[in-house]
């Protein structure tokens, strides 16, 4: 592992006799990865776009995210500039291997290219994932190993939903709405005490001397609350969806840019307005902080999929999908 690590920090710095030339483009290459970015795209995709297509491009993201996440915390290993002469061009407070910008873009970049029609479009997405996952090692943040192992979880988990994504929605669909909600649930509990179990295996394992002071937040587990949240918001907030405000998500250029300024300023009301007054509630690593997290995540998937589609629907910014 010694030689993986001395081999990755020699190609770090020799990316990074680029810097500063690239450190913009590598810094927005990395930002199309973060949780700001999705915020922002899926609900796109959901309201102006195809909702079938948002739904599950949303859920592909939270599992692949879980899945690294679930790595991440049970290897516990170090990110290049704790450990070796690396600038931070960036940083980070969780553990290295493996690159969830790297297995997230390259599931959700995948889906997107399996599903859209224009080949220039394709090789964008394409451009995009790679530059995504390689802007981490110009960063300094991640080894080259670690975009290796994030990409082979991404592709895994694109191999799954293509696979299975029609004979599992077949499935769900024969479920009552009740059902359905309750599998949500319990489906977010699970990734939850999943984060949860994984820390109290690795808690007899501190990290060494040398780096640990890179990684006090390191072993949280608030990301595996954030992700539970979502989930059971985005599968009650579909099905409730289907159910009550069935919508359409194609329709004139005016109203699909006026539905989605309504819905994502609404959507980061909840976001930001929930930090801020839950931050004065409880902090993070307490169990009531735990909930709050989970119920203003699990807020804001279900105003997306759900509360902000009722809205178009009764504002006639968007039309019934069985009556366009």
């Amino acid at each position: 592992m010694d030689a993986l690590y001395q081999f990755g920090i020699r190609f770090i710095q020799s990316l990074q006799t680029f810097s500063p030339a690239l450190d913009g483009a590598m810094n927005a290459f990395t930002f199309l990865g973060r949780i700001e970015f999705y915020l922002v795209f899926i609900p796109f995709l959901y309201w102006a776009v195809d909702r079938r297509l948002g739904v599950r491009t949303l859920l592909i993201l939270i599992y692949a995210d879980f899945i690294s996440a679930s790595f991440k915390l049970l290897f516990h290993e170090p990110r290049p500039y704790w450990i070796g002469e690396v600038k931070p061009l960036s940083t980070e407070t969780s553990y290295g291997i493996p690159s969830s910008h790297a297995s997230d873009s390259l599931a959700v970049g995948g889906y997107l290219i399996s599903r859209v029609k224009q080949n220039w479009l394709r090789i964008l997405i394409g451009v995009i994932a790679f530059f995504v996952a390689f802007s981490r090692i110009y960063l300094g943040v991640h080894f080259p190993h670690d975009v290796v192992f994030g990409w082979l979880i991404g592709f895994a988990v694109l191999w799954a939903v293509l696979k299975w994504e029609t004979s599992l929605r077949g499935w769900l669909d024969k479920k009552s709405l009740s059902t359905q909600i309750a599998l949500g649930f319990l489906d977010s509990l699970l990734i939850a005490a999943i984060g949860f179990l994984i820390r109290i295996i690795v808690s007899g394992t501190p990290d060494p001397v040398s780096w640990s002071q890179f990684s006090v937040q390191a072993r949280t587990v608030t990301h595996f609350v954030t992700l539970a949240g979502a989930a059971f918001g985005t599968y009650t907030g579909y099905a409730l969806m289907r159910q009550y405000a069935r919508f359409d998500a194609k329709g004139t250029s005016v109203k699909r840019v006026v539905r989605y300024l309504l819905g994502i300023i609404g959507l980061l009301v909840i976001y930001f307005g929930m930090d801020f007054a839950f931050a004065a509630i409880a902090a993070d690593e307490t169990a009531l902080g735990y909930i709050l997290r989970y119920i203003r995540y699990g807020t804001a998937t279900l105003w997306a999929t759900f509360l902000a589609p009722w809205v178009f629907l009764k504002t006639r910014l968007a039309d019934s999908e069985n009556s366009s």
